[in-house]
């Protein structure tokens, strides 16, 4: 009931806020409940139910076999000319936020399509094509076409959080709208880029990664000087229609999985894993964990009921939860448990997204890091368990000016447990010195303003975590893991 709970509400939410902010205007329609099924990762009931919600408090309006419709009216702008639809009324308040999703989008989806292409493999890329036509048959607009079939590039990739990202950006983006208004975007003589056919087999063979890197990087360029110029056209038309600067980008990394119990199960086991709760130490009481994560005793116990079953816990009547180190045993154990499974999943898509991203996000941020910020973080290296890699991707993050780049760092990073590393060492954190020992090496090339070498050595480290967990869990019941595919270090060369 929590579980369903948490995703009623999430869904719930954020169609709301959509509706509220003009995202979703007045007469637009939602998407499909199976489309909702999809994006969100909701069950048809709850998807069913938000929509209930939605219309019994006068945001939308449902019929059998009709599309529902978005009633919710903003209040009016008073202006001087003919009013705009509302859709136009939307994206000319949101431009500052709609542009930024369109440079984030060319930032991170060139490299993660790229690198998916590349790892897809012949037989993959034939399902592909062969998904590519179907769509063609079924008579979709191209934008829906391409688009299906590049989240089948995306899946190649093993990772799950891929499509997840793209789906969400795309929302953002308004690409449905800018589709519709195609016509008042182009002019006649305008970039032989969009003539081009980026899902040719030429160009998304493994060979050719760096021309799909430069392809797709100049296509999310030229698409958003595009968008950007035909909005300031509309901004002319329509002087009256005020601009907001607050962002409305959004994105949960962790959707489905952020209940309570599961939240203090991961911490604590970051914890053991750092040496925080020690091999053969007992956790504090119940009432005293209760009291720490500000949640009921029932809860606790759930968590603490996740650790025993998972192998780094041991509860005993009156003396209390005993923590046993993570081994080789636990893990044949936790890979039977399928909440635990997903997690790991998550936590391996999260480095291979890491690698990818972080060029990217250093071309962003390189030059916003001082010389005072480098010496406080020398500082932090010399912390009681400090992991240098952390502490200067904090820092990243931290300086990020794009605010969706931001966000989504922000949540791959949560789906990152440092402890998890560490428990596959006997003597946990202190063994961790080649991953800390690459951080350092990064930090040196940061403080030489070699940026190219600083952006690889970064990449390296996510890459080196990836591998050492993957091959290992692989080898203990979970051959899904051998599924994620590792970035070497050629291809993030490409575009450091």
């Amino acid at each position: 009931m929590e579980q369903k709970n948490k995703l009623f509400d999430f869904l719930y939410q954020s169609l709301k806020k959509q509706i509220e902010t003009g995202l979703l205007p007045y007469g637009s329609t939602l998407p499909s409940m199976s489309q909702l099924c999809e994006i969100y990762h909701v069950g048809m009931r709850t998807a069913r139910d938000v929509l209930k919600t939605l219309a019994r408090e006068g945001y939308i309006r449902t019929a059998q076999r009709r599309p529902t419709l978005v009633i919710y009216q903003q209040s009016p702008i008073p202006q001087a000319g003919p009013s705009p639809e509302p859709s136009i009324r939307t994206i000319l308040t949101h431009r500052s936020s709609i542009l930024s999703v369109y440079e984030t989008m060319a930032l991170l989806m060139p490299p993660l399509f790229s690198f998916s292409a590349m790892v897809c493999g012949e037989e993959k890329m034939q399902h592909c094509l062969w998904v590519l036509a179907q769509e063609k048959k079924a008579h979709r607009n191209k934008w829906q076409t391409y688009s299906t079939f590049l989240h089948e590039i995306l899946s190649s990739s093993g990772s799950l959080l891929f499509r997840d990202l793209y789906i969400s950006l795309e929302l953002y983006a308004q690409i449905p709208f800018f589709w519709e208004h195609r016509d008042s975007l182009t002019e006649p003589a305008d970039n032989t880029i969009m003539q081009n056919t980026f899902w040719h087999t030429g160009l998304l063979k493994p060979e050719n990664a760096g021309d799909a890197l430069r392809y797709f990087t100049a296509l999310y360029r030229f698409t958003k000087g595009m968008i950007e110029k035909y909005l300031d056209r509309l901004a002319l038309e329509y002087p009256w229609i005020p601009k907001s600067h607050k962002n409305i980008y959004a994105w949960n990394a962790d959707l489905g999985r952020d209940h309570y119990h599961m939240q203090i199960t991961r911490d604590i086991i970051d914890k053991i894993g750092l040496g925080i709760y020690r091999d053969r130490e007992f956790l504090p009481s119940e009432e005293s964990l209760a009291g720490q994560y500000q949640v009921s005793i029932a809860t606790v116990r759930k968590a603490l009921s996740n650790l025993n079953r998972l192998g780094f816990c041991k509860t005993y009547n009156v003396k209390g939860t005993q923590v046993t180190l993570f081994n080789d045993q636990a893990t044949f154990t936790c890979m039977k448990d399928k909440t635990y499974k997903n997690d790991t999943l998550l936590y391996l898509s999260g480095l291979q997204f890491m690698a990818l991203a972080v060029p990217p996000a250093v071309r962003l941020t390189f030059d916003l890091i001082t010389e005072e910020t480098l010496k406080s973080m020398e500082k932090k290296f010399h912390e009681p368990k400090a992991i240098p890699l952390d502490i200067i991707m904090d820092c990243i993050t931290e300086r990020m000016p794009l605010y969706p780049f931001q966000t989504i760092l922000k949540e791959v990073r949560k789906t990152l447990h440092w402890g998890y590393y560490f428990s596959f060492y006997p003597e946990g954190s202190p063994m961790s010195n080649i991953i800390n020992q690459m951080g350092l090496k990064a930090y040196r090339y940061l403080c030489r303003k070699d940026r190219a070498a600083f952006a690889g050595q970064l990449s390296a480290c996510y890459c080196h975590i990836l591998v050492f967990v993957r091959d290992f869990m692989a080898g203990c019941g979970l051959p899904q893991a051998d599924k994620i595919a590792a970035p070497d270090m050629s291809f993030i060369h490409l575009y450091v």
